[in-house]
């Protein structure tokens, strides 16, 4: 009788497991999610290419006339720490608007300096590729 009961307490218990189970649909991202991420990522990567003095790797994801302004706006450091934080996308078009929140810290000859400000880039392309800073360049420091 004992064993009858705890056969009834266990396959409805063992059932209920195996049908919770099963596969799900995956929900496909959206297109604007990958071309959310595929910006930031573009962006993120020149960030990383500022703080190791990397040109080629700056001019791989920007347009020519968008090197030129980051190259020229960039004051000398010895080391340069930047975080980016995506805060909105705005999307026209074929024109991506990826506003980036940015923290930076820049050692220069002994002297550190500290910033933030909220920077504004303009990406056109596939793949992506900066076309412009609207506002807020965050490689142009220190001062």
């Amino acid at each position: 009788m004992r064993k009858l009961i705890i056969l009834c307490i266990i396959v409805p218990f063992v059932t209920f497991l195996f049908s919770c189970g099963g596969k799900k649909e995956v929900k496909q991202p959206s297109l604007e999610y990958l071309y959310t991420t595929e910006a930031f990522k573009v962006v993120n990567e020149i960030r990383i290419a500022y703080q190791n003095k990397d040109n080629a790797g700056i001019r791989k994801y920007c347009s020519e006339s968008a090197y030129r302004e980051i190259i020229s706006s960039i004051r000398p450091f010895d080391k340069a720490d930047l975080e980016f934080t995506p805060v909105l996308v705005e999307m026209e078009g074929d024109a991506i608007r990826l506003y980036v929140s940015w923290n930076g810290k820049w050692k220069y000859l002994g002297t550190e300096t500290e910033e933030r400000g909220l920077a504004s880039f303009l990406l056109k392309g596939n793949p992506p590729k900066v076309e412009k800073i609207l506002r807020g360049n965050p490689f142009r420091y220190p001062d």
